[in-house]
């Protein structure tokens, strides 16, 4: 393997692994969050069916709180954003390698 293949491959993995570290943090953030406030305003039943449904609750999860509480979540923005980030992140990394389509 040449140098040059081997810079690009350790690139694209550092950055797709920096990726994948960010959409996991933010999107567990993002999760926790919306599983405690259906927790509080619901009761118990709310985390299975939250945990249940977890691929909705965690991209409806604005939505949700926004919903409940009745106010806008701007501070729940900053870990969705990151979460979104992240996967950009990890898919720029996959194309620097050379994976993917």
């Amino acid at each position: 393997m040449k140098g040059g293949a081997w810079f690009r491959r350790a690139t694209g993995t550092t950055i797709g692994v920096v990726g994948l570290i960010l959409w996991v943090i933010g999107g567990l953030i993002c999760f926790i969050w919306t599983l405690y406030v259906l927790f509080s305003l619901f009761g118990w039943w709310t985390i299975f069916v939250g945990l249940i449904l977890a691929p909705v609750t965690y991209i409806a999860s604005i939505f949700i709180v926004w919903f409940s509480t009745g106010y806008f979540p701007v501070i729940l923005l900053v870990p969705y954003i990151i979460s979104i980030a992240g996967l950009v992140l990890a898919g720029i990394g996959g194309k620097i390698k050379g994976e993917g389509v």
